[in-house]
């Protein structure tokens, strides 16, 4: 009886890996929203990784305050292609690294982000920008392979809401951010003429 249970078990396990196996690897996650600030506004806020960090969201929270402690290292250039940034933290952070790759003024940025730890991943960033007559409309798309597990594990969760609720998410960081800087220099703006 054990022998037959045990070798029940075996099939149902050959089945699942050979399943999981043939799953396709790769994924692309888009969202899009209108931001009621200018592209080369938005843009400077996805060009710069000390910007772009307090708008990321990642599993479900914004990264920058899953872990108070993470330590975060930036390396290249100001902003644009090259800069880089870094983190290690927590178990719920892990390890990784974020580094610009294009950067074409006021309409497009991408990104390599870079998991080591507690899994290694690998995904790419395109952030691009329209001009729209009440500001710019964002389109952010993710994409990359997943491994073994990642497959097994988007036999059982919907891996396009997953990933695009974090990115609705930071959809929404940045036109906060975005929109409220608009707001700050159009107010210095009228200080300013009133004070001419």
């Amino acid at each position: 009886m054990l022998e037959t249970i045990l070798i029940g078990v075996a099939g149902v396990l050959v089945l699942f890996v050979a399943v999981v196996a043939t799953r396709p690897s790769a994924y692309h996650v888009e969202r899009k929203l209108e931001v009621a600030a200018p592209a080369e506004l938005v843009f400077g806020v996805l060009n710069d990784l000390h910007q772009f960090a307090g708008v990321l969201v990642l599993f479900g929270s914004p990264w920058e305050k899953r872990d108070p402690n993470m330590q975060k290292t930036f390396e290249g250039p100001a902003a644009g292609v090259g800069q880089s940034y870094a983190w290690s933290g927590n178990k719920e952070v892990g390890r990784g690294k974020m580094t610009i790759e294009e950067s074409v003024p006021g309409q497009k940025v991408g990104m390599k982000l870079e998991f080591v730890a507690p899994m290694e991943s690998t995904a790419t960033y395109a952030l691009t920008l329209a001009g729209t007559p009440a500001g710019s409309f964002v389109t952010w798309s993710m994409e990359g392979n997943h491994n073994f597990i990642g497959k097994a594990f988007g036999m059982f969760m919907n891996m396009d809401n997953m990933l695009g609720t974090d990115i609705e998410k930071g959809l929404a960081q940045l036109k906060t951010v975005a929109e409220g800087r608009q707001v700050a220099i159009a107010a210095a703006a009228a200080a300013q003429a009133d004070a001419d």
